[in-house]
């Protein structure tokens, strides 16, 4: 099973990730995109920095990574394309340029590619209890976070196969797990 979790920044992605893998047989967690390429890539959270170019190898990297899944692994993807792509979003509509019609159509098929090979996404909102934390990776523009909280919604509810993860820690995880043994992944 390929499961990936989306949200805006400080919402518990990573946490429920983790929560997860260890009640799921043979579940591995992948990290974060953005984590895993920011030194290479330079990047700096935030719709004024962010590049379409930027964006597409965010998605890129988790097409790749969507791939390499084999046999009965559950894997876990802490963020996925739908995320990449929502940034992109919300930085055109804060006046970034470079993300023309051309390079948001282009982010939209390759992040459409992406999801179409995963089994279930999960939404993960901000909440009253989660707020934004600075950890030196993420924007700390709560109106950023807002913005890309509500585009990230939008866009995932357009999948097939979406779950929203609400309530406590232990509510979102028993949660999920339920409705993935309802959906037969489990």
């Amino acid at each position: 099973m390929r499961l990936a979790i989306v949200g805006a920044q400080s919402t518990g992605k990573s946490t429920l990730a983790t929560d997860l893998a260890e009640k799921l047989p043979y579940a591995r967690v992948e990290p974060e995109p953005f984590r895993v390429l920011r030194e290479r890539l330079e990047l700096i959270s935030g719709a004024e920095t962010m590049t379409p170019e930027q964006e597409l190898a965010l998605i890129k990297h988790n097409q790749k990574r969507l791939a390499a899944v084999r046999g009965q692994e559950h894997v876990i993807y802490d963020r996925c394309a739908l995320d990449a792509l929502a940034h992109a979003h919300v930085a055109r509509d804060q006046g970034n340029t470079a993300f023309t019609d051309e390079w948001l159509q282009r982010l939209e098929h390759e992040t459409r590619k992406a999801l179409d090979v995963l089994d279930v996404l999960v939404l993960v909102r901000i909440g009253a209890d989660l707020p934004l934390m600075d950890d030196g990776v993420r924007s700390t523009d709560e109106s950023y976070r807002r913005k890309v909280d509500e585009r990230i919604s939008s866009l995932a509810f357009e999948h097939p196969r979406v779950m929203e993860a609400k309530g406590t820690r232990t509510d979102r995880v028993d949660a999920l797990l339920g409705g993935l043994t309802d959906a037969g992944w489990l």
